[in-house]
């Protein structure tokens, strides 16, 4: 179904020439056989050219407004970023009265673009695709609630479970739990008892990369070989005091029964190549877990940077209890190294590290851009008030923590397994003395392999910190509607220390943009700098 009110030969532009012109489409499928499109835009409508896809398509002039807001500041800045927000069309005429008899509108995709009325649909920017999440339909209006593409990523990390019908496929007292994952050079992890009469062990659900040590209460077993599946590594005999691995299934096998815990360090997945670095984990679990395609779902560019910048190996560990989604373990990788994942207003879901800023500007705005308001200072979140004068960063995770070890383990070994983690730490003296009020807090969740690693990172927040910033928030034009989350702009301002321009990083964005002329348009940007 198709609705529109301009005749099929109306040119695309208005009769100034002037106006914006935006354009809203949306998708409701009400079977396999039926699906409904609605088209609608601006003003007094539009029928896209012969040459234009889709060619030769109405679009009803009965879109009103649009409000969308996205932030990366919460406790701290970064981790995970999600956009909600609301459109409106005009229901006057009752043309879609007939839409909730029908039709559910939730997890519908909608697509939103900009343009000149002088110019073709073909030219038109590609503003926003989001996801319908509800609606209310009136005498007046359509109310359509909006998000981004974040709820694609509410979904279990671990989907594959256990069924309990013995073998590889668990006994019946792990029915029902998920199957471990490791990522990274990951250390004392404690094993899933598979099968326990042939004291075989699950440490990975799919191949793994290596183990590189097997122990028994802190005693260490000696490797005795790998075989190609779990028939052959069932069937293996293996000798007391050593163990038998299956990299391909993720497996070991030990020759004895043990007389305590079993913990083991491995290198994990390795079911498309050994990954290690953050972006490349974080794009696993996108590829794998969700229904995003890699690489049209994704912002590539963004993960190519994040590879460049923070290439340091990390280590995670997820076991049969843990309930993680894939959004939890995005937001968990990604806070580590001090940056955010999300989705951009283009669908695309990207990755970045929240930095200073630097560089060439995306974008500038001055005083005279501040049109319906004025810029205004605000403080930081509290959680970098007043700043840090030491920041500790974990790494070398011992994922099992461990008190009863046999006679033989080494000093160092017991001394290791009884922490859960290492900390390398950063201070400054000069915040000391800058900020008699300067805070010495917990250390920041992290996941690296290295204490060269953490300790870089350490020091990067120290220098990212130390310096007097704030938050800026304004009004700006229409044109900020590009901007994305971490962008880097220039704001020229004759107030506080803005006058000869500032860079600054776009941390919040807010848009109400009114299509019917009744009101004031409002992108408001919140930068760090």
């Amino acid at each position: 179904m198709m609705y529109g009110i301009a005749p099929m030969c109306a040119l695309p532009w208005s009769a100034d020439r002037l106006d914006m012109r935006a354009y809203f489409d949306m998708t409701m499928d009400l079977s396999a056989e039926l699906t409904l499109k609605i088209y609608v835009t601006t003003a007094a409508g539009y029928a896209t050219e012969p040459s234009d896809t889709p060619a030769n398509q109405p679009f009803r002039g009965v879109l009103q407004s649009f409000s969308f807001s996205r932030s990366i500041m919460q406790s701290d800045i970064g981790q995970f970023t999600t956009g909600t927000g609301n459109l409106t069309i005009s229901n006057d005429d009752a043309e879609y009265d007939f839409l909730p008899l029908s039709y559910a509108i939730d997890g519908r995709p909608i697509q939103i673009r900009l343009g000149r009325v002088d110019a073709p649909y073909a030219e038109t920017y590609p503003l926003a695709r989001l996801t319908a999440s509800g609606w209310n339909i009136d005498t007046e209006v359509i109310s359509i609630d909006i998000e981004d593409n974040s709820y694609k990523l509410e979904v279990p990390l671990q989907p594959n479970t256990y069924g309990g019908t013995g073998g590889a496929d668990g006994g019946s007292d792990l029915a029902g739990k998920r199957k471990p994952l490791v990522f990274g050079n990951t250390l004392n992890v404690s094993p899933v008892l598979l099968v326990p009469n042939l004291l075989i062990y699950q440490l990975h659900d799919g191949p793994m990369q290596a183990v590189d040590a097997v122990y028994d209460r802190g005693v260490p077993l000696t490797a005795g070989g790998d075989v190609a599946d779990y028939a052959a590594l069932a069937a293996s005999s293996v000798t007391p005091g050593q163990f038998k691995t299956c990299l391909a299934a993720g497996m070991v096998k030990l020759g004895s029964s043990a007389a305590g815990t079993v913990t083991a360090d491995l290198r994990g997945d390795n079911s498309a190549g050994y990954i290690t670095a953050t972006a490349d984990i974080v794009r696993w679990a996108l590829r794998e877990r969700t229904v995003l395609a890699d690489p049209d779902d994704l912002d590539v560019a963004s993960f190519d940077a994040v590879n460049a910048a923070q290439p340091a190996p990390i280590a995670y560990f997820a076991g049969p209890d843990d309930n993680l989604t894939v959004a939890a373990f995005v937001q968990a990788l990604m806070g580590g190294i001090g940056g955010w994942g999300g989705h951009r207003l283009d669908g695309t879901f990207e990755v970045r590290i929240f930095s200073a800023p630097s560089g060439e500007p995306v974008a500038s705005f001055t005083r005279a851009d501040m049109i319906g308001g004025d810029i205004k200072r605000e403080p930081l979140p509290e959680s970098y008030r007043p700043p840090r004068w030491r920041w500790r960063v974990p790494y070398a995770r011992n994922w099992t923590v461990q008190t009863d070890l046999a006679g033989a383990v080494t000093a160092a070994h017991k001394a290791f397994v009884a922490e859960p983690y290492r900390l390398a730490e950063a201070s400054s003296a000069t915040i000391q003395l800058d900020h008699p009020f300067a805070q010495d807090r917990d250390p920041i969740e992290s996941w690296f392999a290295n204490e060269a690693d953490a300790a870089a990172e350490a020091a990067r927040l120290i220098d990212l910190f130390k310096t007097t910033r704030a938050i800026y928030r304004m009004p700006l034009p229409r044109r900020a509607l590009r901007r994305e989350m971490g962008d880097v702009i220039r704001v020229t301002h004759e107030r506080f220390d803005l006058r000869f321009g500032r860079l600054m990083t776009v941390v919040e964005w807010k848009a109400q943009v009114n299509f019917a002329g009744d009101g004031t348009d409002v992108v408001e940007i919140a930068a760090y700098g």
